[in-house]
Parts: structure tokens; C-alpha cells; sequence
């Protein structure tokens, strides 16, 4: 291949990741009520959080379970990825994922639940009668494969369900995603998925059936290249657009320093986000396991919060 098709082809890639992001920063919030199902929003593992959500592009085994099916393609042997969340007001997130190969790719089970403590119930006087709970889930099963040398795709489906006292809203939905490595630029891909794609619950309380709440369908796009830098060290860089309904679009980047010793040291940065705009995090790789570390500041009056991940694979 010619150094000027190189060029070229480089040259359009850089292109895609302008356009996008022009596009998300001058995208109006989508024309729809507020959907439901916060949580399905937050960024999941510790490495992304850290990489600001620029992710769509890099996530690759087990963890793709939560980003981009078509990265379930890349699972080796069997694979395990689960982590934590403190966040404000003593509001939970744990998330849980198992993958292997079978049927010629990768095939995973993940749980996503965010949860909060015992809640006081009063009674209308404000008299203590006792507490409450409440919880959000996703349940998902998800495939992904090989198609060709260098494209992915996958797809996953969810049962989601959101529960506060004894009252209940459930409802189903689904993802798809796709890669291409492009041959003309080695350690670069392109990604694309769409993510919660289903009816809206509702609560049903007393017998009359509750105003719809809708999921956070969403699309995203993104680029990842990663490059060595000599010296036992290698990059990786990643830019991402999301548009979810009604929100406005975001614009995610990402940046990951990685250390032949298994140390990683990674930051974020997002635009038109509502919480935060920036994020740091660390890792470590000790043989077939990974321990990672998230720090994402809010931007509003609310808690710091850290996020915990373990991964391995057998």
C-alpha cells in the first residue's frame, strides 16, 4: 500500500472523528420526555469510567457485555469481569459479567443492578413506620463473532426491571454493535452500536396503570488507536459520540498510558455531560487478572464517586 493511500485513509478516519464531533456538540436534546432507567446511563467498569466512556471501540471480552456486543467476539477461554460502584446519597452499582466461546465466538451472561439503603417510611403525620427499598436490574444475554478478518458484530437481550417498596415496572430490550479495523491503519477501529432498544414499562398501583416510562435508547459511535511508544510503553486513544433520548449528545475522550509491568494510567473527558466532565484511573494486569480504578468528580453539589473493577480470565 502507498505512503499516499495511507495518508488518505488516515486522513478520512480523522475526518469521521471530526464530523462526529461537531455533531454532538451542536446536537439539540432529543425531542422526547425524560426516559427512565437512569442507571442503564452509567458508564460501566472501572477502565471506562476512567477513559471517560470513550469505549464503544475498545471494549473487547467479557466487559464488552455492557458496550458493544461485537467486542464479545474477542473472549479467549472463559472470562469474568464484576465491579463496583459508590456513589452518592448511598446509591450502589454492581455489575457482573461471565463470557466464553461457543458458537464459533463469545457468548456472556451479565447482571447490572444499582441499589439503595433502607429508605425511612413515614406516615402522613411524619411519624417513623418502618423503611423501604428500591433497586434497578439488568439481566442480558449476549453474542458476538468474527465476520471476515476484520469486522465484529453482536448482539445482546435484556430484561430490565425497576422496583421501589413492592411496586414493580419490567420490560425487555435489545442491542446490536459492529467493528471494523481498517486494514490502511494498523492498531485503529471503528465502532458503531445501539443500545436499549424496547417498549417502555409501567407501574401498575392500585389496578390503574402508570404514565409510560421509557428506556435510554441510545446510539454511539466511536474510534480507538493504539500505538506503541517504545520503551516497554504503549497508548491508546479513543473518541466517542453518544445521543441518548432526551439528552443532549456527548462527546467522550479517552486516554490510556500502558506499562509492560501491567501498570495502566488512564483519563477522560467529557462534553454536555450533566454530572461530570473529567475522570482518572489506574490499573494493573497480574497475569491473567486485571484490578482497575476509576475517580470521576461531579460537577454538581453531589459526592465524588470511585469505582472498583476485577476481571480474569481461565
Amino acid at each position: 500500500m502507498t505512503r499516499v493511500s495511507r495518508v488518505f485513509r488516515f486522513t478520512a478516519l480523522a475526518g469521521f472523528a471530526a464530523f462526529a464531533a461537531l455533531a454532538t456538540l451542536t446536537a439539540a436534546p432529543a425531542h422526547a420526555a425524560p426516559a427512565g432507567f437512569a442507571f442503564l446511563e452509567v458508564p460501566a467498569t472501572a477502565r471506562a469510567a476512567a477513559m471517560g466512556g470513550a469505549y464503544s471501540a475498545v471494549a473487547d471480552g467479557a466487559e464488552a457485555s455492557f458496550w458493544n456486543p461485537a467486542g464479545l467476539a474477542g473472549v479467549q477461554g472463559t472470562q469474568f469481569s464484576a465491579t463496583h460502584i459508590e456513589s452518592f446519597e448511598g446509591l450502589k452499582h454492581d455489575q457482573f459479567a461471565l463470557a466464553g466461546r461457543m458458537w464459533g465466538g463469545g457468548l456472556s451472561g451479565s447482571l447490572r443492578a444499582m441499589y439503595s439503603q433502607p429508605i425511612d417510611e413515614r406516615d402522613d403525620l411524619g411519624n417513623l413506620v418502618g423503611s423501604f427499598g428500591s433497586h434497578d436490574l439488568e439481566f442480558q444475554a449476549a453474542y458476538g463473532r468474527t465476520f471476515g478478518s476484520r469486522v465484529r458484530g453482536g448482539f445482546g437481550l435484556q430484561a430490565v426491571r425497576e422496583r421501589i417498596a413492592s411496586e414493580a415496572a419490567t420490560t425487555w430490550s435489545g442491542s446490536a454493535g459492529v467493528t471494523w479495523d481498517p486494514a490502511a491503519l494498523r492498531g485503529a477501529r471503528v465502532a458503531f452500536v445501539a443500545q436499549h432498544l424496547g417498549p417502555a414499562a409501567n407501574y401498575v398501583i392500585d389496578g390503574q396503570r402508570g404514565g409510560d416510562m421509557a428506556l435510554p435508547m441510545a446510539v454511539q459511535s466511536g474510534v480507538s488507536w493504539n500505538r506503541a511508544a517504545g520503551h516497554g510503553l504503549d497508548y491508546g486513544l479513543a473518541l466517542d459520540t453518544r445521543f441518548a433520548r432526551g439528552r443532549q449528545g456527548i462527546l467522550a475522550a479517552g486516554g490510556e498510558l500502558r506499562s509492560t509491568t501491567g501498570a495502566a494510567l488512564r483519563l477522560g473527558w467529557r462534553v454536555n455531560d450533566d454530572i461530570a466532565n473529567v475522570s482518572a484511573g489506574l490499573g494493573w494486569r497480574i497475569g491473567r487478572a486485571n484490578v482497575d480504578y476509576a475517580w470521576v468528580p461531579s460537577k454538581l453539589d453531589l459526592e465524588d464517586t470511585h469505582r472498583f473493577s476485577f476481571a480474569a480470565q481461565f
